[in-house]
């Protein structure tokens, strides 16, 4: 008997445990929890949060620029879930994480909810779905019952007994369970084990909780967030039409006759772009670079420097080709080198430019070319070489690829950022979030089964006779003979005083059954005290050690 009273209280002790764990961690905060749940919608918090997500919300002691926290905002009259990003005077400044402005708010401590505390990937469609009418009435529909089914069940037992105390005949009672003399009687469902197993469930989902929730749920990493600056040359001329240039048009790619074209008009598009937030601005002047076979540049400036804010500009140059087909003859003339048909002519925009992409400083410099070569009194488009193929014969020239009008030059910012934590277990890595809500739902379904099969263990019938031998089968020797002892034999109260008495006599219980009555016995110095019960089926939670006592004189 004892140790089903410890079994029971250390049942209920972990069950009132988990509870109020549940209920710290849990409870939402309308009904006086501490944990608020919000829904996320939008992409202002991309790409941590999407529309569905979950987050599990808690006050803090003390908000710090970096930490994702929800405030009631005055605005959107509804609860917002972004970064701190500053806090002065009081204020707050939040920002979400895929926005390129800050939060028109500026909360105080008073209307911030809390800092994010678990964060529940897609579980906001599942709350919204449980908060159905169809779901709701299914739920509470399947709970009546559970709890009709609970009073029914308790209130034909105590029919059964009251008919069991009315009828003395043994062939109107229950079927016994396992009587201790038939012990390899099968039983169909031993309710005692799945306790203990449920039970075990449940400190196990809660050592996995203790685990998941005492550890943090992201890392501090470094992101590396890229950027891309692009130029994208075009020319164009108009000249007098022809055989040459029957439309009187020259386009892009085209070759350029000297001793038709005079004017080369040459069209720059420079855009800087990221997949992070970014804010840039800048500044580009434009150079014209003539070159000369014997190595000799001059370069002149075409555009001064112009400034421009935000990520494109644009800007058109005029190159007059009479004037530097006139300079670069001269020149070739004075250093007496080969003349100007082995010469270059190179357009080169230089973009400076600075700002902040995914919030880390920037500061980069870009100058690509569009060259021409001087080829027999012709202005051709400079070909980029290929890079050579893998396998081809070492030393072997590379092809020339088509001339490259949009060139692009791409960096990288490290930005600090979060990633999901993992715990490794034996090769296994999952990710914390995924561990919590394990645990969660875990010591949600352990708890259910326990609390059942505990109440499903409390009502389940059985043999006082069975008890007392699975307590005390170790003292109890089964004998054959009755009581012929010549003079009464001493009853006891209860059977514990009879265990006293052997206990103290180290003596053995000697059992015997016969005509449906457990006669338990033991002989001290002469004297025979003696303890009957009839078999009589009751529940845990009604059983006594004298339950069913035989009177003396119906021995």
């Amino acid at each position: 008997m004892k140790r089903i009273r410890t079994r029971v209280a250390v049942a209920n002790g972990i069950f009132l445990l988990v509870v109020g764990l549940a209920w710290f961690y849990l409870a939402p905060a309308q009904i006086g929890g501490f944990t608020s749940y919000v829904v996320t919608h939008g992409v202002s918090m991309e790409p941590r949060f999407h529309t569905g997500d979950l987050g599990l919300v808690r006050p803090a002691g003390q908000y710090k620029v970096g930490d994702i926290a929800a405030y009631h905002s005055s605005t959107l009259h509804s609860v917002v879930l972004h970064r701190i990003v500053a806090i002065h005077d009081g204020r707050y400044t939040f920002k979400g994480d895929n926005n390129h402005f800050l939060d028109p708010d500026h909360p105080t401590r008073s209307q911030l909810v809390g800092t994010l505390w678990l964060h529940l990937p897609h579980a906001g469609v599942v709350l919204k779905g449980l908060h159905a009418p169809v779901v709701d009435a299914v739920v509470f529909g399947l709970l009546g019952l559970f709890l009709l089914s609970g009073f029914g069940e308790k209130e034909r037992r105590r029919r059964r007994r009251r008919r069991q105390e009315a009828s003395g005949s043994p062939s109107q009672r229950r079927p016994l369970m396992r009587p201790p003399q038939d012990p390899d009687t099968p039983r169909l469902v031993d309710f005692g084990t799945i306790l203990v197993v449920s039970a075990v469930a449940v400190v196990a989902f809660l050592a996995l909780a203790t685990l998941a929730f005492t550890r943090p749920a992201h890392r501090a990493v470094k992101r590396s967030t890229p950027y891309n600056q692009q130029v994208s040359f075009g020319y164009s001329a108009r000249v007098p039409a022809g055989p040459v240039y029957p439309d009187g048009r020259i386009q892009t790619n085209d070759p350029v006759f000297l001793s038709l074209v005079h004017n080369l008009d040459v069209h720059i598009a420079y855009r800087f772009s990221s997949p992070g937030p970014s804010t840039v601005s800048g500044a580009e002047e434009v150079f014209l670079n003539l070159g000369g076979p014997s190595g000799w540049t001059r370069r002149f400036v075409l555009a001064p420097r112009t400034s421009f804010t935000g990520d494109a500009t644009g800007t058109h140059v005029t190159v007059n080709l009479r004037r530097a087909q006139s300079l670069m003859e001269q020149i070739a003339k004075l250093t007496a080198t080969p003349g100007f048909s082995s010469s270059s002519l190179a357009i080169q925009p230089v973009v400076h430019v600075t700002g902040t992409v995914a919030g880390r400083p920037i500061d980069t410099r870009y100058a690509p070319t569009l060259g021409f070569q001087l080829q027999s009194g012709q202005l051709l488009p400079a070909s980029a070489p290929a890079p050579t193929p893998t396998g081809s014969t070492p030393g072997a020239a590379p092809t020339s690829s088509a001339p490259n009008y949009a060139p692009s030059q791409s960096g990288r910012v490290a930005t600090p950022a979060t990633a999901p934590a993992r715990i490794t277990v034996l090769g296994v890595s999952p990710q914390v979030s995924l561990l919590r809500w394990i645990a969660i739902l875990g010591l949600l379904v352990s708890i259910a089964a326990t609390i059942y099969f505990y109440l499903r263990k409390r009502g389940e019938p059985f043999e006082e006779s069975y008890r007392i031998q699975s307590q005390y089968g170790h003292m109890i020797v089964p004998i054959v003979g009755g009581e012929d002892l010549g003079w009464p034999p001493v009853d006891v109260p209860s059977f514990k005083s009879l265990v006293k008495l052997a206990e103290s006599g180290q003596r053995l219980i000697l059992h015997n059954r016969s005509n449906d009555v457990d006669t338990y016995m033991v002989n001290e110095e002469g004297t025979v005290y003696r303890y009957q019960v009839k078999p009589s089926n009751v529940v845990w939670g009604d059983w006594s050690e004298n339950a069913a006592p035989v009177n003396a004189a119906a021995a």
